[in-house]
């Protein structure tokens, strides 16, 4: 029986950034369907019916609206999109054979075709199907049908057809390995980032702000202030939006009033035509928060918020800072997306005293709609942004934001604050495997912010240390070599060094292209003062890159920039400098790891693993514990090779996150924390955890394939000893409804 978790029911983009509703067909839809046949022509009907109906609209309606008699499993299901209310696509499915092939058709309105109304049905329609037991699809066109044959085919998963007279039948297979290869999820998140561009495109170049707050509301007032450069219209809208009207129009409304106010604004700014909307307030009540939601989805409004701190874009014509700080940002080359209004304010204070200019901020506050993530795509397709900065409290989808980041991160570096970093956290793991450094504090963040924005980026982990004592140069070096970074060359110069003498050895030291970076470590000595911009400048007129930085004990501030043309960051620690470096040095790595490219490991055969789960949860639909010879079974599909286990045998445990997906733990056992990573992993944390456990990366791909293929394996826990493994434990159970991946748009994160 389906039930309301099997039903289809959310809000997604097309590609021109409107919004639409893709729910399950219901018998109440029948004239509705009935009415969306009238705006298809002949052609669109004869491609769907390979004949004209005489009467389309009842045929439509009757096929997709019939009461259905529910079945275990479901025989067939419809899916419906509405844009603003009206249906503009309709699919549907249906069992032909057996029980895991079934049919499937759609239409989509003429005047909607090209905008991918039928693709989104199609991603939905295949999970829906998937869900229902469905192993097949298949599609029956006529030769000319090309719109149909292009929406398959931009699928890019192993599409099947074949022709017979004519007609073309198309096989989908809607196994995992299929619908969440790397092919089908890339060409699913250039979909995805074409709309989520276009659907932000009023949020960060409005033409046209409205401002909602009460005529004494400070907050409102400190909004309107930052506005008063903005290159467009700016109205001023009451705490209900009620000086609002459709005349003056607005693309962006911004929300300060009170929860109990914030919903009658954003019902107003929908009224006037806004397509993104800010609310600053916090302490909404589920129910109201849900209204608030509710709202922006049924009028195709973004929302940021609530408990936002405003955003700000300053590049491009339509430059604006609606922020709830009186901290205006410079523009530059930094993007910056927080979680908490907090972080945002003393991010925007050190990002503005170290001369770092900012292309996009955005405070994502509750992220009811736009999250970290949406910020991501645009900064993968903003030539301005150089480097992004994170603050990610929670996450709503961890999985799409590592596939988002790892893209984003081959081509800008990403720095994020997690205090909490751990090898056996999976927080921790996201963030590694997706190309994200991860820094303790706010302050590392700043740290690291300030080389990046002054300096170019190193191009290894190789520094040299040049100082003028020998503490700081020993210092120095214990510093680097604590926080990953190879040592090239160390060079003490002496108290009795001066400011040249000094220059000379750094660009001498840099001359050589032995080194990535150099860091120069100067303490207050008699008698000379020393000064390491000279050196900076000098090595800069040489080489274009080599970085430079600076350690200065004696300076006031934790980091500082010196200079005007040649900027160069200056730390009072040379524990500081050494971490901002290593978290640059890996962010250049990052951008160098290839895609990872999913691939079966010869010998393994994860749809005979599926088969076993299937065979085990048509007896225990719930779930139930596997026992060793069970697990042995799944290894054995696999080609993992069982045998005994030694003395003091490696653990390696595989299991369904409900937050973060697949996850392998990997515990050597000697006193080191075990290390946990997601899955799938690309080659070099498979080479990573095969060292911290001494065993093949034969074995651990093959665990990959078993887990990626087989989301109905809850649990499995083995004993590994050479190239072996010995099952001790192991569960099933059903696989999650929903796909991390599938193309929507956030739910309600109020229930």
């Amino acid at each position: 029986m389906e039930t309301e978790i099997d039903r289809a029911d959310a809000y997604a983009l097309l590609t021109d950034g409107r919004c639409v509703h893709v729910r399950s067909v219901t018998p109440d839809d029948w004239q509705a369907v009935y009415d969306f046949a009238a705006t298809l022509g002949r052609q669109s009907l004869s491609r769907r019916f390979f004949t004209v109906p005489s009467h389309p609209g009842e045929t439509l309606a009757d096929v997709l609206c019939s009461p259905r008699v529910e079945q275990n499993p479901p025989t067939q299901g419809a899916l419906i999109a509405l844009l603003d209310g009206t249906p503009v696509g309709v699919a549907e499915w249906y069992r032909t054979r057996g029980q895991d092939e079934a049919e499937i058709a759609f239409e989509v309105s003429d005047v909607l075709h090209g905008h991918g109304v039928a693709t989104l049905l199609v991603e939905h329609l295949m999970l829906a199907a998937r869900r229902a037991g469905i192993r097949h699809l298949t599609a029956v066109t006529v030769g000319e049908n090309q719109p149909m044959a292009d929406v398959f085919v931009g699928l890019h998963v192993p599409v099947g057809r074949s022709w017979d007279h004519g007609e073309c039948t198309w096989t989908i297979p809607l196994d995992h390995v299929a619908l969440d290869g790397e092919p089908a999820l890339e060409a699913m998140a250039r979909r995805e980032s074409v709309a989520d561009e276009a659907s932000l495109r009023h949020l960060f170049a409005p033409a046209a702000i409205a401002v909602c707050g009460a005529q004494d509301d400070p907050t409102a007032a400190m909004v309107l202030r930052n506005l008063e450069g903005f290159d467009g219209t700016v109205s001023r809208g009451g705490a209900r939006g009620e000086l609002l009207t459709a005349e003056v129009g607005a693309d962006l409304g911004v929300v300060t009033s009170p929860p109990e106010d914030a919903v009658a604004a954003a019902r107003r700014c929908a009224g006037i035509g806004a397509k993104a909307l800010i609310v600053t307030a916090v302490g909404f009540p589920p129910a109201l928060g849900r209204e608030l939601l509710s709202v922006c989805r049924e009028s195709g409004m973004r929302l940021v918020g609530p408990g936002s701190l405003g955003v700000a874009s300053l590049h491009g014509e339509r430059r604006f800072s609606a922020l709830l700080s009186g901290l205006v940002p410079e523009p530059g080359d930094a993007g910056a997306a927080v979680q908490s209004g907090g972080v945002g304010l003393a991010m925007l204070s050190h990002l503005r005293r170290l001369g770092i200019g900012v292309s996009t901020f955005a405070a994502v506050g509750e992220k009811y709609d736009v999250s970290a993530n949406d910020v991501l795509m645009r900064w993968e397709r903003d030539e301005r942004t150089r480097f992004g900065l994170l603050h990610v409290e929670s996450f709503g989808n961890p999985r799409k934001l590592a596939r988002t980041a790892r893209r984003v991160s081959r081509r800008i570096p990403l720095l994020a604050v997690d205090p909490e970093q751990a090898p056996s956290q999976a927080r921790t793991a996201l963030y590694a495997q997706a190309g994200i450094i991860a820094l303790p504090s706010l302050g590392a963040l700043v740290n690291a912010a300030a080389l990046a924005e002054h300096q170019p980026l190193p191009s290894g982990p190789r520094v040299a240390v040049v100082g003028t004592t020998h503490g700081m140069v020993t210092l120095s070096v214990q510093a680097c070599v604590k926080a990953g970074l190879d040592i090239a060359e160390s060079v003490n110069l002496t108290p009795a060094a001066d400011s040249t003498a000094l220059q000379d050895a750094v660009v001498r030291v840099a001359a050589k292209g032995t080194a990535d970076a150099v860091l120069v470590a100067v303490a207050p000595t008699v008698p000379h003062e020393l000064d390491p911009l000279t050196a900076a400048t000098a090595v800069r007129s040489a080489s274009a890159e080599t970085v430079v930085l600076a350690v200065r004990t004696d300076q006031p501030e934790s980091v500082a920039v010196l200079g005007s043309d040649v900027r160069m960051p200056s730390y009072d620690d040379a524990a500081a400098a050494a971490q901002a470096l290593a978290a640059l040095a890996r962010a250049h790595e990052a951008m160098g790891r290839p895609p990872h490219e999913a691939t079966v490991p010869e010998g393994a055969d994860p749809e005979a693993a599926e088969s076993l789960i299937e065979d085990w949860l048509r007896d225990a639909p719930l779930g139930r514990e596997l026992d060793p010879a069970e697990c042995a079974r799944l290894l054995d599909a696999v080609a993992v090779p069982v045998g005994t286990a030694g003395a003091r045998p490696s653990i390696v445990t595989v299991w369904q996150d409900p937050v973060f997906g697949p996850l392998l733990s990997a515990d050597a056992r000697d006193g080191r924390e075990a290390m946990t990573v997601l899955v799938p992993f690309d080659a070099a944390v498979s080479a990573a955890v095969a060292s911290h456990v001494h065993v093949g990366e034969d074995l651990l791909s093959r665990l990959s394939a078993l887990l990626e293929a087989c989301p109905e394996l809850a649990a499995l826990r083995l004993e590994l000893s050479g190239g072996s493994a010995v099952p001790t434990s192991g569960a099933v159970g059903p696989a999650p409804n929903d796909s991390p991946y599938l193309r929507r748009l956030r739910r309600a994160p109020v229930e």
